[in-house]
């Protein structure tokens, strides 16, 4: 195995600018589980969308937008919420988002009532990871929050890399593989049975994670748990920063939480 471990690709950051806004309209509605819901949106507003990257987001407006509105500093914004781009046709304009369907905002209550036809306003894609391609093994751990982005990941990867994948999700029920790619070893973690806070699970298996040399892991879950989470592999696993990718997805008693703590 090669002595000095593969690392991130990271970009430079780009200058901001307006994002492209992009109304959009849902063509069909798929249910993959109890509760994980899949919309394929359309539009010839997606002319131009992406190729986004593995794990990157978009930005889902709910609301009576009208169309030519655009983001002025200082001014209200309509309610928005962050997603990850599983599927995009550039031939069909076709963009599919998976919802998870907890019950309870404005994406959640969205998904419920939403219809073919149904629409909305997207902005995006940005973000995202490029792995090396010569990596060899990678860890993921993810809640059913980040399993959208996982599978994005396991798509992109080259077919030479083992992958283990600890898939912390509310019960049996939910289990589903976010991917169809091989060579993936997924370690389901349901909370109901234990009663288990969101995120402890995936903490119990860090505690007992040993990695071969080389090896990279990329963590997504709730924002407190990922602090936790990054803390223990840091300082009781001994892995290196850089080959550790965290990214806190969503945040316990808060909506629409903009976790900027990438701890790189």
């Amino acid at each position: 195995m090669n002595s000095t471990p593969p690392t991130i690709e990271k970009s430079a950051t780009p200058p901001r600018r307006k994002p492209t806004l992009r109304p959009v309209k849902v063509r069909a509605i798929e249910d993959l589980g109890p509760r994980m819901r899949r919309v394929t949106f359309f539009g010839d507003s997606l002319e131009g969308f992406g190729p986004a990257r593995p794990g990157s987001h978009i930005k889902l407006f709910f609301g009576d937008i009208p169309s030519d509105w655009q983001p002025v500093p200082g001014q209200p914004r309509p309610v928005a919420r962050t997603y990850t781009p599983r599927h995009f046709d550039p031939v069909r304009r076709e963009l599919v988002v998976d919802f998870v369907r907890h019950g309870e905002g404005v994406a959640s209550e969205w998904v419920e009532q939403a219809q073919i036809g149904s629409a909305l306003v997207i902005a995006g894609p940005g973000g995202g990871q490029v792995f090396p391609q010569d990596l060899r093994h990678l860890v993921l751990m993810a809640d059913e929050s980040a399993l959208p982005a996982v599978g994005t990941i396991l798509d992109d990867l080259p077919s030479h890399c083992l992958v283990t994948l600890f898939a912390e999700v509310d019960d049996e029920a939910d289990r589903r593989s976010p991917s169809e790619r091989p060579s993936t070893d997924v370690r389901w973690l349901p909370r109901q049975a234990s009663r288990a806070a969101p995120g402890s699970l995936l903490l119990q298996a860090a505690r007992n994670l040993s990695l071969p040399a080389g090896a990279m892991c990329w963590v997504a879950c709730e924002a407190a748990a990922v602090r936790e989470i990054r803390a223990v592999l840091l300082n009781e696993r001994g892995i290196d920063r850089a080959q550790l990718v965290t990214r806190g997805y969503w945040k316990a008693g808060a909506s629409d939480h903009p976790d900027h703590d990438m701890g790189e």
